[in-house]
C-alpha cells in the first residue's frame, strides 16, 4: 500500500509531529482496517486556534476552535479513487487537551489523527453504539502504535 500524505503547517505551535510520524500513524490505521485501494491520499493542515474556529464556524456553525475537523473527499468518478479527504488539526488545542487530560503530547497527536482519519473513512460517533465502536477501533489502533488506550485517565473537566 502507498500513502500520500500532504502536510501543510500554518501554526506557530511547534509541538506538532513530523511528517514521518503522521504517515506512520495513518498507514497503521488504514492497514488495520484493510482498506482495499492500494494507494491512499489525504491532506493534513495544521492550524492555530483562530483558523480552526473560523472553519468550525463556517462548516459546523460552532463558535470555537476544535482539535480536528474531517472533510471526506466525495466525488463521482468513473474509476475508484484513493483520495480520502482533508483533516484540519489545531495544534494549540491538541497541546492544551493533552495537558488537561494528563496525556503525553505525541500520544494525543496520534489519537487525534486516528480519530480524524476514521471520520474520513466513514466512521462516526453520533449514536452511543457508533461511539462505542469508534472508541474501540481507536483504542485498538493506538495499542498497535504502542500508545496507551486513549480513553483512560481523561479528566472529568474536559
Amino acid at each position: 500500500m502507498s500513502m500520500y500524505l500532504h502536510v501543510l503547517r500554518d501554526s506557530s505551535d511547534r509541538q506538532d509531529p513530523s511528517d514521518k510520524e503522521l504517515t506512520h500513524w495513518a498507514i497503521t490505521t488504514v492497514s488495520f482496517l484493510e482498506i482495499q485501494n492500494s494507494e491512499q491520499e489525504f491532506t493534513i493542515r495544521i492550524v492555530d486556534k483562530a483558523e480552526s474556529a473560523r472553519i468550525n464556524k463556517l462548516f459546523r456553525d460552532k463558535n470555537s476552535a476544535t482539535n480536528v475537523l474531517a472533510f471526506p473527499f466525495c466525488a463521482t468518478t468513473p474509476h475508484p479513487m484513493g483520495i480520502l479527504g482533508d483533516l484540519l488539526m489545531c495544534a494549540p488545542i491538541i497541546r492544551e487537551e493533552a495537558e488537561v487530560q494528563g496525556k503525553e503530547i505525541t500520544a494525543h497527536w496520534a489519537h487525534t489523527l486516528v480519530h480524524g482519519l476514521l471520520h474520513l473513512l466513514g466512521f462516526d460517533h453520533k449514536t452511543d453504539s457508533e461511539a462505542k465502536d469508534m472508541e474501540a477501533l481507536e483504542t485498538t489502533i493506538m495499542l498497535m502504535l504502542e500508545f496507551p488506550p486513549p480513553y483512560e485517565h481523561i479528566s472529568d473537566s474536559v
